[in-house]
């Protein structure tokens, strides 16, 4: 009988605790995290943004018109249509991913490329959401007829200011100039160093540079309050030899350089000179996978010197002799080309260049150290009508 009892203010002991336990909430993330299909070996690049999945494809590796990709979601998440078979996607295609709660949804347009990045980059392309986006536009013939594409292939960290500081896409750190900010054309890119009000400081976050590059700003994986320079996920796999980069760019630099404290307020940094970053980085992406982890450089690793490292060539304006326009070119646009510096003992495959195992990296920042929250705020960096040389072979 004593046995009995027990096993009963056992069991009530055991009712009582885990009626006091809680089930975890429904997760409220719509988000697609990664896309794959059956030949993974004929992506060069995939890049997930807000709204959108570009997949970049190896030239006639792929038959697009008969393509049933897989998705990794946000946990608990679904996605329409569930199995739609295999469609087109010569063309865009539309999903909706919904929350495990039901309560939030994200449309998402999943396109498939084999577009080569363009060279030439003239900015008049651009698209507002949350935050202002340029991209590019170009055209790819399928099955005799040219079709109009849109590239997504530069980022900035529009989306990190936007968590931090409310406002419209003037207010940002990277916008689109018009009018006289312009060298040709009906747009450029603007760049501003700009404060993020109380709340970014308190992150430790206090300034925004303006910055631009090819590759993609993410929170996938991270906390951006916390490892901002790990947000930064520089590069587009390539398959030319680089030999220079022709650039159109003003810059005004006149506002004081600063380092700022968790409040907002500054010191004097250096010798009170902000300069603005204008190059571009080839790199191996597979010693970058070996190395790092991951395919891309980063914040962190994106200029590192040492020589075990996964970069070839730099061309940049920091890099030459003469380097005075990086703190100011008296309101007018200059036009300077930067060859390509390669680095001590490294130097390029043809075998592996064909087969995308190299990374381009094109980055511009209104104030060089902003990635560390350096910077002189409301100085501008304007950039326009930029080219990549490469060698015919």
């Amino acid at each position: 009988m004593k046995n009995k009892w027990l096993y009963i203010l056992f069991v009530l002991f055991v009712f009582m605790i885990s009626s006091c336990i809680k089930e975890e909430a429904p997760n409220v993330e719509a988000d697609i995290e990664d896309i794959m299909i059956p030949d993974m070996s004929s992506v060069t690049n995939i890049k997930i943004d807000q709204n959108r999945v570009s997949v970049f494809l190896k030239s006639g590796r792929v038959d697009r018109t008969n393509l049933e990709p897989s998705f990794v979601l946000s946990d608990g998440a679904t996605i329409a249509p569930v199995s739609s078979g295999k469609l087109d996607f010569t063309k865009p295609q539309k999903y909706i991913v919904t929350s495990e709660n039901k309560q939030w949804s994200k449309t998402y347009t999943v396109v498939f490329l084999e577009t080569e990045i363009p060279l030439i980059y003239r900015f008049e392309y651009w698209v507002t959401d949350r935050w202002d986006e340029v991209y590019e536009h170009s055209v790819e013939n399928i099955g005799g007829e040219d079709i109009s594409i849109d590239q997504f292939i530069w980022a900035s960290g529009n989306l990190g200011f936007s968590l931090v500081v409310k406002g419209g896409p003037k207010d940002f750190p990277t916008f689109k100039a018009t009018s006289v900010d312009v060298h040709s054309g009906e747009g450029a890119a603007c760049l501003k160093t700009r404060k993020t009000g109380s709340l970014g400081a308190a992150q430790g976050m206090p300034i925004a540079a303006g910055n631009l590059f090819l590759g993609e700003f993410t929170s996938k994986g991270i906390n951006i309050m916390k490892e901002p320079m790990k947000a930064t996920h520089f590069g587009v796999p390539f398959c030319k030899k680089p030999t220079a980069m022709s650039v159109w760019f003003k810059y005004d630099g006149s506002n004081v350089n600063m380092s700022y404290d968790n409040k907002g307020d500054g010191t004097i940094f250096g010798d009170g000179r902000d300069y603005c970053a204008v190059y571009a980085v080839l790199y191996d992406n597979v010693k970058a996978k070996n190395l790092y982890g991951v395919s891309y450089l980063d914040g962190n690793t994106i200029l590192k010197e040492d020589t075990d490292n996964p970069i070839i060539a730099i061309a940049g304006l920091h890099e030459q002799i003469d380097n005075a326009d990086q703190y100011g070119t008296n309101g007018e646009y200059k036009h300077r080309i930067f060859n390509f510096k390669y680095r001590d003992g490294k130097s390029i495959d043809p075998d592996r260049l064909k087969n995308y195992e190299y990374s381009l990296a094109v980055v511009f920042s209104s104030s060089f150290y902003g990635d560390r929250f350096i910077g002189g705020v409301g100085n501008t960096l304007w950039i326009d009508d930029v080219e990549i040389v490469c060698d015919e072979n």
